[in-house]
């Protein structure tokens, strides 16, 4: 029950963020869609352990006091692969990060894509619904104004504060050490929160 309430409270620090955020070209249909944020979100952080979710929460409750709309700096540093000119002149307002930050979550980014590769090739139907995995292979795809999920990723990570980073590169080592696809679970989770008894016969619906 505990784990249970740290997700929600989670899911509900971020919507209050999220349903906020203000963009230069308007509000998105996305930041009235309660119910998909809540079965995204909660999905992901069911494949966190719980002390990382303790320590997100507190990253967004400390923003929260002092008026920063984690959220809205997610989506600005996405901005440096997809909108560069655009990013180039917000970037020195946004707060500046550390190398070793940097690097953790470039090593987190780098595993999550890998596991993203295995999901692609495994459930290719259920893939293919969401972001591109590489940014690269969003460009030769002509879709690289739609954020490949390493930088959707890697922009989200840069907004933890190092405590949350270095807890989140600490379960996603392990994971990767135990065998285990976190992508999956998290995808798991996400088709069963829609009514489906496995990825599998998500999968085969499709």
């Amino acid at each position: 029950m505990h784990r249970q309430k740290l997700i929600t409270d989670v899911v509900n620090l971020e919507w209050e963020m999220f349903t906020n955020v203000q963009d230069a070209s308007g509000r998105a249909d996305c930041q009235d869609d309660l119910r998909t944020f809540v079965v995204m979100r909660s999905s992901q952080f069911s494949a966190w352990a719980t002390d990382t979710i303790e320590s997100y929460i507190e990253d967004l409750k400390g923003a929260r006091a002092d008026g920063v709309n984690l959220m809205t700096l997610k989506y600005a540093r996405m901005m440096e692969i997809t909108f560069p000119e655009e990013y180039a002149a917000i970037r020195e307002a946004l707060p500046s990060v550390e190398p070793e930050v940097l690097n953790m979550a470039a090593l987190i980014a780098a595993v999550h894509v890998l596991w993203a590769q295995e999901i692609a090739e495994r459930y290719p139907k259920l893939s293919a619904l969401g972001r591109p995995s590489d940014y690269d292979a969003a460009i030769l795809a002509g879709t690289e104004r739609w954020a490949a999920q390493d930088n959707y990723l890697r922009s989200e990570l840069l907004t933890y504060s190092k405590r949350t980073l270095e807890l989140c590169l600490r379960d996603t080592v392990e994971a990767q050490a135990a065998g285990r696809n976190m992508g999956i679970e998290i995808l798991e989770a996400t088709v069963t929160r829609y009514g489906y008894d496995s990825l599998d016969s998500a999968e085969s619906s499709l």
